[in-house]
């Protein structure tokens, strides 16, 4: 995290330095293009954020764990209060309902021998306004969950931020990757212009030695559809270098029409230091992504512990002070002459499961089983990096080969060339001759450029493999 942060300094100055030259082109060296990449690229932007989100989520449980106070305010207003019905005798038979029942016997000739209605007694209690108002205030005394769950966030932020070491070491791989890719795709397209001006030269001197009867019109007409194949070849990689320099901005997150000019080339790139990884061994302790996938080990360790707290009470403290007041349509709610019921609690909440049927013990088990797997991974992860560094290391000293190997066959072909040249001008040398020592240097410089593209390519692989070796 120092190191990312350390660099990003100098990505701002060297935007400061764009914006301040808005319409001049872009420049860039390799170590500028991955400087930005760390700073900008959209991988990295998504990947602090969840850092952040991280510690967000550490303050937000601690939060749970301190006093928590809330407020509550409730008004009603009965527009028909509730009716209660019970039966008359409930509350004693009054008299008048026992004339009422002899006045009904008697005027409408009911016979003796019928039961007398059901007395019914309605009543309606309460006012048509209701208004509370209540503070209510709890502190969490003791929660083995709450713990254990403060401590496994803390371990996530932790792995949230290794991950930001992890993504910019594949962030300055990638943009690597695409740098010197751009490179390699330039130097095609100065290697075709020159594989083209030599065609269109001896094209030239063939039609004028043609058109005098000194050779075969079919020799001509042969360098001509040379010359269409290679002004073809090299529209197509003209195209291929442009689009590489878009991929290489979209990997350092910037406007991909923005003009840019590399300063770096393959032949200054390919002569610096033999990097330390390869004569050192693999690190697998400063690993950022296998120490981020440890952390994900602890995380199923801490959750096996949070299962087991599960089975422990939690203990808390609250306390609550609210009021009521009760009023009818003729006073208002809020007036101030009313009254005022209060009402005060405080106590303590304990809450621990006594019997759960062997499911806590079911999910401390399953919990156990995820620590396996988490193992099992992280022992996958560090079998995988020490094959991946091995193959990375491999890939270099071979490609390091193959790239000493171009360097002298294209200084082989360039002294062929001289020395074809010189007899040429003598006239000891054909043109067939020296058409072929042509090709066979522009061919070589082609190798040359896969070699030096390979080598590149393999060099970030072999750091990404070990970064801190």
């Amino acid at each position: 995290m120092t190191r990312i942060f350390s660099q990003s300094a100098a990505a701002v100055a060297l935007c400061c330095s764009i914006s301040q030259g808005a319409m001049a082109q872009l420049s860039l060296s390799l170590e500028q293009a991955q400087t930005l990449g760390v700073e900008q690229a959209y991988a990295m932007q998504r990947v602090r954020i969840d850092v952040e989100v991280a510690r967000r989520n550490v303050k937000e449980l601690l939060a749970t764990g301190l006093p928590q106070v809330n407020t509550s305010f409730d008004f009603s207003h009965f527009l028909d209060i509730p009716t209660q019905v019970a039966p008359a005798d409930a509350f004693g038979f009054p008299p008048y309902l026992i004339d009422f029942l002899g006045d009904v016997s008697s005027e409408t000739q009911v016979p003796l021998n019928a039961p007398p209605p059901e007395p019914i007694s309605e009543f309606q209690f309460g006012t048509t306004q209701t208004m509370t108002v209540g503070v209510n205030a709890s502190q969490l005394l003791f929660s083995g969950s709450y713990l254990v769950g403060v401590k496994a966030a803390k371990v996530l932020a932790d792995a949230k931020a290794l991950a930001v070491d992890a993504t910019e070491v594949e962030t300055r791989r990638v943009v690597a990757d695409a740098y010197v890719t751009a490179l390699a795709a330039v130097a095609n397209v100065e290697t075709l212009d020159r594989a083209l001006s030599l065609v269109t030269s001896s094209e030239q001197e063939l039609r004028v030695l043609a058109d005098e009867g000194f050779v075969e019109t079919v020799d001509a007409d042969q360098l001509t559809l040379t010359r269409q194949s290679l002004e073809q070849q090299r529209q197509t990689a003209e195209l291929q270098a442009a689009f590489s320099k878009k991929l290489l901005l979209f990997q350092c997150g910037l406007d991909v029409n923005e003009p840019v000019m590399l300063t770096d080339n393959l032949a200054a790139l390919t002569s610096v230091a033999v990097p330390e990884a390869v004569s050192s061994d693999l690190n697998l302790d400063a690993n950022p992504v296998l120490e981020e996938q440890r952390n994900y080990l602890a995380l199923a360790e801490l959750d096996v512990l949070n299962r087991r707290a599960e089975g422990l009470p939690q203990v808390a403290a609250f306390y609550s002070n609210s009021a009521q007041a009760f009023r009818d349509p003729d006073f208002p709610a809020l007036e101030e002459d009313g009254k005022w019921y209060p009402s005060q609690i405080v106590g303590v909440s304990v809450n621990m499961p006594i019997w759960t049927s062997f499911g806590g013990r079911q999910r401390v088990e399953k919990a156990k089983l995820a620590v396996l797997t988490a193992e099992s991974g992280l022992a996958q992860m560090e079998s995988a990096a020490r094959l991946e560094f091995d193959n990375a290391r491999a890939t270099f000293l071979d490609a390091q080969t193959s790239l000493t190997n171009a360097k002298q066959q294209r200084d082989l072909a360039s002294r062929i060339l001289t020395r074809i040249e010189l007899g040429h001008k003598e006239g000891v040398r054909s043109s067939f001759e020296l058409n072929t020592a042509q090709n066979q240097l522009l061919e070589a410089e082609g190798n040359l450029i896969g070699a030096q593209l390979a080598w590149l390519t393999a060099q970030q692989r072999l750091i990404a493999s070990n970064p801190r070796p």
